[in-house]
């Protein structure tokens, strides 16, 4: 279940990185930023953040601020490296993987580690951006996710 907690900061779920490097994707966060399963998705790592990615929706990049990030890295938006590898520009990260129909997204153990995060982590889902929704392992709305009950939490 989503919540909405203090400061207007919209919850979707505590998901966590299987040992197999398997990570549930929230449907209400796939919903609302026009996510299918059984497509690609493109992760990027954040600006504020060492540990987590955000979930990029390709059909609002060419219309966005980050166009022209995206232009640098067009392997990665046009899915022309093998799924999993990581790109580096400016001090980000990125990298493109399959959303399966079971709404896990798979990445090899070594990619985790280029988000900062490893399996076992437990990582917030939360509405970023129009552009992406951000999961991340620390940060200050993690102490502030911590203190809503009721919350799912996938592992």
């Amino acid at each position: 279940m989503a919540v909405t907690a203090k400061n207007g900061k919209y919850f979707y779920a505590w998901s966590k990185i299987l040992p197999d490097g398997s990570f549930y994707l929230p449907d209400q966060a796939l919903q609302e930023y026009g996510i299918r399963t059984n497509s690609n998705v493109i992760l990027m790592s954040g600006r504020n953040t060492a540990k987590g990615f955000s979930v990029v929706c390709k059909e609002l990049i060419d219309n966005s601020p980050l166009a022209k990030v995206f232009a640098a890295v067009p392997e990665i938006q046009n899915f022309q490296v093998p799924p999993g590898h990581i790109t580096s520009f400016k001090e980000r990260v990125f990298c493109w993987t399959h959303l399966a129909s079971d709404h896990y997204i798979r990445l090899p153990l070594p990619t985790w580690e280029q988000f900062g995060v490893q399996p076992g982590d437990r990582l917030l889902s939360l509405r970023a951006t129009h552009l992406a929704f951000n999961n991340l392992a620390e940060g200050p709305y993690i102490e502030l996710a911590k203190q809503v009950r009721g919350m799912t939490v996938y592992e």
